[in-house]
């Protein structure tokens, strides 16, 4: 062997990475939303942003900042109401509606510690008093799974007595907030499926309010409110056919469309309609 290649052999791995070596997560960021209402406290709320994240959790999006300003206008969606908001990022409209004077706002994203310890940073940042005092919970949430978790916050364990009937959760979410997840159409379902088991039906409202962020999808965006507007069908008694064999029906959720909002696109380098990509929509939904 010549004396480079013993050289090689014996120091040419020597500051190779190792193979388990994976970089370092970009840094946090932050982000100031300032309210569009002059006369509202805080004026602004300072929100850290996870460095990266493969579910979005990076970046502010526009439906949020729309949907915040737009609850500024509307507090009788608020003030006094419970509210759950699912993949709340950021959590900026959650904390938009606690300030606003809900008495209860459940704040969950995917269980993903790096997601779900930054919203807890954010609550306690943002609304110390109001976290501490269990106002504001923060919880990792999978759609479309049980919802008995959270409904527990708005119906704490009772003393059983001889007239317990069952355990069933009495009170359901007054407001239940989704800021631009319509992206994830696999999760269409899912999504309403938790909102149907946690709204309040009658008074309770589901807000929707999101961009076409690939507007050749927009139609596949728009096809959560066709399920969501279907009327329910429930399977023949005895019926053991999978879901992928069976008519599955909606969700029996009436639908209404509130606001449509220019703003900025959020990737001006994106590809598509920058008019489509710019565009937020804003929708309400609830049950009779």
């Amino acid at each position: 062997m010549s004396d480079s290649d013993s050289s090689e052999g014996e120091m040419g791995d020597m500051f190779a990475l190792p193979k388990e070596y994976s970089p370092p997560p970009p840094e946090p960021t932050y982000e100031v939303f300032t309210r569009a209402s002059k006369d509202k406290q805080p004026q602004e709320i300072k929100l850290r942003l996870v460095g990266s994240h493969p579910l979005w959790g990076h970046h502010l999006w526009n439906a949020a900042k729309v949907f915040a300003n737009w609850m500024d206008n509307h507090p009788e969606h608020s003030l006094g109401k419970t509210v759950l908001e699912l993949g709340a990022g950021a959590a900026l409209p959650s904390f938009v509606a606690a300030v606003n004077g809900a008495t209860k706002v459940v704040v969950t994203d995917y269980p993903d510690n790096d997601l779900i310890s930054n919203i807890q940073y954010n609550a306690e940042q943002v609304l110390p008093k109001l976290t501490e005092d269990g106002v504001v919970i923060v919880q990792g949430y999978l759609w479309g799974s049980n919802t008995r978790p959270l409904l527990a916050h708005l119906n704490p364990p009772q003393p059983s007595t001889d007239n317990s009937s069952n355990s069933t959760p009495k009170q359901l979410f007054d407001t239940i907030i989704l800021s631009d997840l319509l992206f994830n159409h696999t999760q269409h379902r899912s999504m309403l499926k938790s909102c149907k088991e946690t709204l309040k039906p009658g008074t309770g409202r589901v807000f929707v309010f999101f961009t076409h962020h690939r507007p050749w999808l927009a139609d596949a965006d728009n096809k959560f409110f066709e399920i969501a507007a279907a009327p329910v069908i429930e399977p023949p008694e005895g019926d053991e056919s999978s879901d992928d064999e069976r008519d599955l029906g909606g969700f029996g959720f009436k639908v209404e469309k509130v606001l449509e909002e220019k703003m900025t696109p959020m990737f001006l380098e994106d590809p598509g309609s920058e008019e489509v990509r710019a565009t937020v929509h804003g929708y309400i939904m609830w049950l009779e």
